[in-house]
Parts: structure tokens; C-alpha cells; sequence
């Protein structure tokens, strides 16, 4: 059996069957997530028995087979599954305070295949399970703060196995949720139940266009799934229900969808919610034709939202160098 397959309880019930006191297993969790080891012959403060029995009973499946350093500081680690598919993650580091958040897959592949995004290019191919979720953060060295599900996939497509995952995040791993994000193209009803099930994790809305006829030039399937005004009205409920500030993700492609205009429509949108408009300028990829927004472009953009009084940031990307920026992830063997 996987190990992390194993919530704490299941291996409490395990100890009991070995006629262990259930305090073993929380040394176990403990390893893998305050002592960054998935290495069960090195928890040293187990019996050398109960070592012995974790070895040969559990496994720990998945495994970084590549990693890519940028100068950025960020690395792109590529995982192998334990049925041969390969996801990847990125890892990065603060500046600023230090911090390292890992942006983490859900899926193999997606289903979605935004026109700006290389990820979904194949298709999906499966969901990862709740168990290969967890392991890409436990794969992290050093720990992370930060945990955003922005990586391969649409985590609301995945919904039963990433909310089990935060979950465990939470009570297993330590990890808090207000630091804690999950991005999403936004699927009805789901939006909602994720303020229900976790209203402390971090909401991020992949928009990346301010009209229902631009979002399905761009994003076609994902404008199917949802209109921008149901979008909006379950964003809202969101926001009620738990009280955060929402945010807005806004991929800037050049002459596509970053006009005054267009900042103004977005204005538009979003201006009754409480919220962060992230704009990130577009990241090549080999599927598309697409360039950056100029920076003077990204300059009006952002002074007509600002001046239109909504708090606006420009997304300093990581990862660009070695192809793991946003929209770039696509498990490059």
C-alpha cells in the first residue's frame, strides 16, 4: 500500500494491530511532514521492528526523477508516477522573506486546453489520487509555506481527492490553509463547495478574459462549463461565505485581450467583489502563436483598473527559464 493512501487514523489501526500504543503512528507523520523523510528505515525514534514492518508493508510511490534549477531560484521537479505517468511542480523561493511555496498537479494532463496553456495540449489522462497529491509536498525540500494548486489539471475537476488532500494538508502535514491556494477556471456548484468544505483556503480565479465571447475564443471549453455571470454569482456567494478577498488571475497577451477596453469591461465584471486583480504577463509556449502584452500595454492596463479603484498587482513569474511559469507545466519527460 501507498503510505500517504493511509490517513492517520488507518494508521493508528495498523499500530493497534501490532499491539502498538497509536502514538507510533503519529511519529510516522511526523517524519514525512516535520521531518521531510518518506524513508521509513530512517525513522530512528521507531522500534527497529515496527521499522522493519513499515518497509515491508508500505510504499512510497511517487518519485522526482528530474529537477531543473533556474536562476530565478525556483526548480521544476518532474514526478513519476508509480503507473509511468509523469506530472510536474514547481518549487519556489522568496525574495523577499525567504518562503518557499510549491505550486503542485492534480491531474495528468487536462481536459480544458486553454489556447494559452500547454498543459492540456494531450487531453486528460486521469486524476491523480489523494495520496499523489500529497506527495509532491512531501517530496519538497526545504518545506513549504505555501501550497498553491496551480500546477497540471483543474483542481475542481479532481474535487473529492483535492479536497481530501487540503485535509490532510491541514491536520497531517501542519500546513495552514489561509496559505493554502487553489486556482480554478471556476465549475458550477464546486466554487461554492470549496467556501463550504474550506472556507480559510485561498480562492484564485483563472478569468483571463472579460466577456463571455473573448473567455470562449480563449478558453472555449471553459466558457461552456460556466457564463461569466454565473461565474460571478458563485464567486460572490464564495466571498460571502467565508469573507476573503478574492483573486482574479488575468494572463496579458499582446493584442488579444489587454486594451483599455478590455480593462474597463474587466473593471466592469469583478467591481462589486472584493478583490485582488492579478495580472500575469503571458508566458510563451510552443502550441500558440500568442505574445506578451508590451509593457506599455501592461502599464495602461494596470493604471486604468487603478484608477478605476480596484487594487491591481503584476505577477513577477517563476519558473520561466526552465519552462515551469504559468501555463508552461506540461511534464516534459
Amino acid at each position: 500500500m501507498e503510505l500517504l493512501s493511509q490517513t492517520r487514523q488507518d494508521l493508528h489501526e495498523w499500530m493497534q494491530l501490532l499491539g502498538e500504543p497509536t502514538y507510533r503512528a503519529d511519529q510516522v507523520i511526523d517524519w514525512i511532514w516535520q521531518k521531510n523523510t518518506t524513508d521509513t528505515s530512517k525513522m530512528s525514534d521507531l522500534p527497529a521492528e515496527i521499522r522493519r514492518q513499515l518497509s515491508s508493508e508500505f510504499y512510497f510511490g511517487p518519485s522526482v526523477i528530474k529537477v531543473d534549477k533556474a536562476k530565478d531560484r525556483s526548480k521544476k521537479m518532474l514526478v513519476r508516477l508509480l503507473d509511468g505517468n509523469v506530472v510536474e511542480m514547481l518549487l519556489m523561493k522568496s525574495r523577499s522573506d525567504g518562503h518557499a511555496t510549491v505550486c503542485i498537479s492534480t491531474q495528468v494532463g487536462c481536459a480544458f486546453a486553454c489556447t494559452f496553456c500547454e498543459s492540456g495540449k494531450k487531453g486528460l489522462k486521469r486524476n491523480l489520487s489523494t495520496a499523489e497529491i500529497l506527495a509532491q509536498v512531501a517530496l519538497c525540500r526545504p518545506r513549504p509555506r505555501n501550497i498553491v494548486f496551480m500546477g497540471i489539471g483543474e483542481p475542481l475537476a479532481n474535487w473529492v481527492a483535492v479536497s481530501q488532500a487540503i485535509t490532510r494538508l491541514e491536520e497531517e502535514g501542519g500546513f495552514s490553509p489561509r496559505h493554502m491556494t487553489l486556482s480554478t477556471i471556476g465549475l458550477p456548484n464546486l466554487v461554492v463547495e470549496l467556501a463550504q468544505q474550506h472556507p480559510r483556503v485561498n480562492l484564485a480565479i483563472s478569468l483571463h478574459a472579460p466577456t463571455d465571447s473573448l473567455r470562449q475564443e480563449i478558453m472555449p471549453k471553459a466558457a461552456s462549463m460556466m457564463n461569466l455571470k454565473e461565474l460571478m454569482l458563485d464567486v460572490k456567494r464564495h466571498q460571502r461565505i467565508t469573507g476573503n478577498r478574492e483573486t482574479f488571475e488575468y494572463i496579458m497577451i499582446g493584442g488579444v485581450n489587454d486594451s483599455v477596453e478590455h480593462a474597463q469591461q474587466l473593471s466592469e465584471l469583478v467591481f462589486n467583489i472584493p478583490s485582488l486583480i492579478n495580472l500575469i504577463p503571458f508566458n510563451p509556449v510552443s502550441s500558440t502563436d500568442y505574445v506578451p502584452s508590451s509593457p506599455p500595454a501592461i502599464r495602461h492596463f494596470l493604471k486604468t483598473l487603478r484608477d478605476l479603484g480596484h487594487s491591481v498587482t503584476v505577477r513577477r513569474s517563476q519558473g520561466g527559464q526552465k519552462h515551469g511559469a504559468c501555463g508552461q507545466l506540461k511534464a516534459r519527460r
